[in-house]
Formats: structure tokens, C-alpha cells, sequence
């Protein structure tokens, strides 16, 4: 499949919910604080199996191993951490964030393969407006890099070899993104500072401490008010919790390691 058709919205023959138990308080958490209709999140998850990208996902994913196997040289990669997937629950969150606040410039750090980002722009594409502006920078498969190049906390997010972050976007998204490669602490300044002021901002890059505070600062104060700031990792340092709290925001968990405060 290259690429997506909406189809007429119907039943939904499968889920798409990751399908712990602790889902049903991440629907209600973001339903009661943010969503605010009771049927938002049901809405959108016809939507996207109505869309078709869940099965564009699944097979994207199988062609990840079929080209990453060989590739590995000794590496051994956690298959949901490896392609970016581990599940669709937070996808379905995301995308019925967008949904909600139909966001004009949307900011985003880390894409790898593209999971999230592609719940990003069905959502942008579904409202009908809005730009994505992305951010990576790609840990090829198999590839050999001089020390330093990535974080030293750094997991086993990878890209096939011969492929560009976000490969497994499906081609009719992607009239509403942009992509700019390198670390985000070199280029989003000059991002925010060429697109104004943001409505939504994903951090997904870096999840060291100083990337993470860094982040937070610059998109917060190109963010509008009621606008979203999400992050993910949120559990691996401080620096969101110290955010949240000197912003004095709550924040609104979205999945395990997943969560957003509104501006």
C-alpha cells in the first residue's frame, strides 16, 4: 500500500488499542481533561481503521525485518523500540489530540521510522489543514558511528538501510510535512524561529536531560495558549516532571511513558 484513501467510516473489524488494562484510565484521563466528548476516542479510532493506516503500518513493519535481518552486525534490536511501534494505543491518542485542536503548525522532534508521525498527519490531513514540521536525527541499521554521535542513553530506534526517517509514511500524508535532519538542539531554534508561533509540539528525539529541558523551554514559549506540548520518555529523568511543575500544569497521561500538558 503506497499510500491511503479515506473510505467511508464503518465498524471497526479489529482494534487498534495496545490492550493492557491500564488503557481504559489513559482513555478516561484524556477524554475527562482534554477530549471532553465521551465518544471522542471511539470516533477516532473508526477513523483510522477506516483509513486504512494501521494495516499500511503492519506492513511497512514486516518489511522493516525482511530488510533489517543481515543488516544487524551483532546488534540486536528490541522489535517495538526498533521500528518505533509498540502498539497503537498512543497513536489513537495522539491523533484524536489533533482531532480536538486542530492545530496550523504542528512541531516535532524524532520520527525514525515514522509510527507516530503518521497518526500526526492522518490527523492533520482528517482536519483538513496544518503543517508538521519534523526533526531527526537517523540511526541507520547496521551502520558503524564515531562515538558521540548519538546520546549515550540512546535505545534501539533504527531505519533500514537506504531509507529516510519517516519511510513508513504513506505518501498521500505527506503534502503536510517537512522534514529537517540533525540534532534538534542545533536545529530547532531556527525552526520556531521561521514558523512562529506552534499549536502543538511532540518531543520524540534525544532523551537525555539537557535535550529534554531544552526542548521544553524553546517550544513552550513559541506555543500558544491552549496549546499542547507532549512528550514521550517522560519517565526516564526529571526534566518533564520539573517542567510541569514550574509551569504549574498537570500533566495528562497519554500511555506508559507518554503524556502532554496544555498551555
Amino acid at each position: 500500500m503506497s499510500g491511503l484513501r479515506f473510505r467511508a467510516v464503518q465498524a471497526p473489524t479489529r482494534t487498534i488499542r495496545v490492550g493492557q488494562p491500564s488503557d481504559r484510565r489513559f482513555d478516561d484521563e484524556l477524554t475527562a481533561r482534554f477530549l471532553g466528548t465521551p465518544g471522542a476516542l471511539a470516533s477516532a479510532e473508526h477513523e483510522i481503521v477506516a483509513s486504512g493506516l494501521v494495516e499500511h503500518l503492519e506492513e511497512q513493519a514486516a518489511l522493516f525485518w525482511s530488510t533489517v535481518r543481515g543488516t544487524t552486525r551483532g546488534h540486536r534490536y528490541n522489535t517495538g523500540r526498533a521500528t518505533g511501534r509498540e502498539g497503537y494505543g498512543e497513536g489513537l491518542r495522539l491523533y484524536a489530540v489533533l482531532r480536538k485542536l486542530k492545530p496550523h503548525v504542528a512541531v516535532e522532534t524524532g520520527v525514525c521510522n515514522g509510527v507516530s508521525t503518521a497518526f500526526l498527519l492522518l490527523a492533520l490531513a482528517r482536519n483538513g489543514e496544518g503543517k508538521l514540521h519534523s526533526i531527526d536525527l537517523p540511526e541507520v541499521a547496521g551502520e558503524d558511528y564515531e562515538a558521540g554521535t548519538f546520546w549515550d542513553g540512546k535505545g534501539g530506534a533504527v531505519i533500514p538501510p537506504g531509507r529516510e526517517p519517516g519511510w513508513m509514511v504513506p505518501s498521500d500524508l505527506r503534502d503536510r510535512w517537512e522534514l529537517v535532519l540533525g540534532r534538534s538542539q542545533d536545529e530547532l531554534p531556527a525552526l520556531l524561529e521561521r514558523v512562529g508561533v506552534i499549536d502543538f509540539f511532540m518531543h520524540d528525539s534525544e532523551h537525555s536531560e539537557a535535550c529534554m529541558r531544552f526542548e521544553f523551554d524553546a517550544a513552550w514559549s513559541a506555543l500558544r495558549d491552549g496549546g499542547v506540548l507532549a512528550a514521550d520518555d517522560v519517565n526516564v529523568n526529571a526534566a518533564f516532571a520539573d517542567f510541569a511543575m514550574a509551569q504549574r500544569r498537570e500533566p495528562i497521561a497519554i500511555g506508559p511513558k507518554l503524556a502532554l500538558l496544555v498551555k
